[in-house]
């Protein structure tokens, strides 16, 4: 119950933030908000997020004014100052440190990269609080076209009436993993297309393999550009199917985004460990705006 009220008294504080972006606020009214002293605040904040305080009401504010440049011909300065910049000095230098280019050339470009969104609470996260897992902050992405030599198979996902996915992709990735004991800086990535196939109808072709490296005997698949979600999935692979079903039942919904089919990636950290709850990966889900 405790931990719960703990939760409870952070959403009320995103809830002011998400509300508030362009008005000054200030941690001492945030930890007051919260009923914790500042310093209580500060942590508990982090320790639930990952995130400091600062560092997320600067990512939203930014983000926010990129998605504007994109989706708007407003002045650079109108922008600034309607996501709580009180200059187009401090702007610009805050927006090239989070997006490694000017705001002009950023809306020049016309592709939303590097996007936050607000956090979420998880009710179905089993992780532990302690690893900073109870929010889920999704990522908006453009990715530009891909290459991959990889295995493929077909699999059935999810929500086919008969799920095989557990025991086909494990199985994939052990034989790719054979041909790759001499890659050094390994950068594992699976790649699932889920266009409809008249002769797989249930089923999807997922492909394994190495960003970067050709080995023997694998085949090609080129992915086209794409703009997409990007969820964060901590803990064992189990976890992957629970963090794509909040998104699509519980984000997707009340965003500004479709999902659209088209190929989906599983980025993984270079020693991913598929059993490990210390592992982590990113799922990412081809959307468009609404």
């Amino acid at each position: 119950m405790a931990q719960q009220n703990r939760l409870t008294r952070i959403e009320k504080v995103l809830d002011y933030i998400h509300d508030n972006l362009d008005e000054p606020i200030h941690v001492a009214n945030l930890a007051e908000k919260s009923c914790w002293s500042r310093w209580q605040f500060q942590r508990v904040f982090g320790e639930a997020t990952g995130l400091t305080v600062a560092q997320y009401i600067r990512e939203l504010r930014l983000s926010k004014a990129a998605e504007l440049l994109l989706s708007s011909t407003g002045r650079q300065m109108d922008v600034a100052m309607q996501c709580g910049f009180d200059s187009e000095i401090s702007f610009s230098r805050a927006f090239k440190q989070m997006f490694g280019c000017t705001p002009r050339a950023y809306r020049q470009r016309g592709k939303r990269q590097g996007l936050r969104t607000p956090l979420h609470y998880r009710t179905d996260n089993g992780l532990s609080v302690n690893q900073s897992k109870a929010f889920t902050q999704v990522r908006i992405e453009n990715h530009e076209p891909l290459c991959l030599y990889g295995m493929h198979d077909w699999i059935r996902g999810p929500f086919s009436s008969a799920p095989n996915f557990l025991e086909r992709v494990p199985k994939l990735w052990s034989k790719v993993e054979k041909h790759a004991a001499a890659i050094k800086s390994k950068k594992p990535i699976g790649i699932i297309d889920t266009h409809y196939n008249a002769q797989h109808p249930e089923q999807m072709q997922y492909w394994a393999g190495y960003l970067d490296e050709q080995l023997e005997g694998q085949e090609q698949i080129l992915v086209p550009a794409q703009e997409y979600a990007v969820i964060p999935v901590y803990g064992p692979v189990t976890e992957v199917e629970k963090a794509v079903g909040w998104f699509l039942h519980h984000w997707l919904p009340d965003s500004h985004y479709y999902s659209v089919s088209g190929y989906e990636l599983e980025r993984y950290s270079p020693n991913y460990e598929p059993n490990s709850v210390h592992s982590y990966m990113e799922y990412w889900l081809p959307i468009q705006p609404r």
